[in-house]
């Protein structure tokens, strides 16, 4: 996650400690999907890795624990995240992590410097995502991967019982779009990677299952902070909710219920050598 375009952690959700347990929980949710796709991707030990709009730390702290013997940098431009990070990470990982506050637009890296970039919920929020693709292009190696992990607005929740998210749903990428993001980014992904340079681009996609990983660990992520924050902030109506909030309940009341989601359109794209 990044400070800048469609997302600003700190006014995000009604309690900013929420949101952090949000952003926790969706790393949680999906990362042995993730981390078993950036593998096969070509995600290796021994790596100099790019973690571009890094948050918090958690899914910095996951790839730490894959990646015994690399370093991983992580950059992130929103200073109230970059703090965060700072604090959860001080005792994680050693010399093995470099925290870094700029813009992924920018990092002041050295050219040729990364074997592999990883870019997870960050691209759907920019506003300039060439400009960011571009940058990482620069920084990895000949021959270096990037791969860009990403949700599409169409791509939503399917629950049993069924969640009223229709209304909602366009109202959030109306929002996300005033913003300065695109909600439907996870469709342009494969062509953003070839309009950069990056070639052998390919695409995968990480999905999560109740009768999996169970529904406990879904729940966070049916928090309302966020929604009810962009009320307070005006920028949707109660109305617009109402359906979503009366379905939700049932759904957290029913005794059997299941949900799969996916965040993880995962697109990847090689530098040239």
């Amino acid at each position: 996650m990044v400070g800048e375009g469609s997302y600003k952690a700190n006014t995000y959700n009604l309690e900013f400690e929420g949101e952090i347990q949000r952003l926790k929980a969706q790393v949680l949710l999906s990362w042995e999907k993730e981390a078993r796709t950036l593998t096969w991707f070509g995600l290796a030990d021994g790596m100099n890795v790019l973690e571009a709009g890094s948050g918090p730390g958690f899914f910095t702290e996951k790839l730490l624990e894959l990646l015994p013997n690399s370093s991983v940098t992580a950059v992130e431009i929103d200073p109230v995240l970059h703090e965060k990070a700072v604090a959860y990470l001080q005792d994680k990982g050693g010399d093995r992590v470099n925290r870094i506050q700029a813009s992924v637009a920018n990092t002041g890296l050295d050219d040729n410097t990364f074997d592999f970039a990883i870019a997870r919920l960050l691209f759907l929020h920019l506003p300039d995502p060439v400009a960011a693709a571009r940058e990482i292009f620069r920084i990895l190696k000949p021959g270096g991967k990037l791969v860009i992990i990403d949700a599409d607005g169409d791509l939503f929740w399917l629950t049993d019982p069924p969640l009223s998210v229709e209304t909602l749903k366009k109202k959030l990428n109306q929002v996300t779009a005033l913003r300065g993001g695109n909600a439907y980014f996870g469709r342009h992904l494969c062509r953003l990677l070839k309009e950069t340079g990056f070639v052998s681009v390919d695409l995968e996609v990480a999905v999560s299952h109740s009768d999996i990983i169970g529904i406990e660990a879904f729940e966070p992520l049916l928090d309302t902070g966020p929604i009810l924050q962009m009320v307070k902030q005006g920028l949707i109506s109660e109305s617009d909710i109402e359906s979503y909030l009366v379905s939700r309940d049932e759904f957290l009341a029913a005794g059997d219920r299941r949900l799969m989601m996916s965040f993880g359109l995962m697109a990847c794209g090689e530098k040239h050598q």
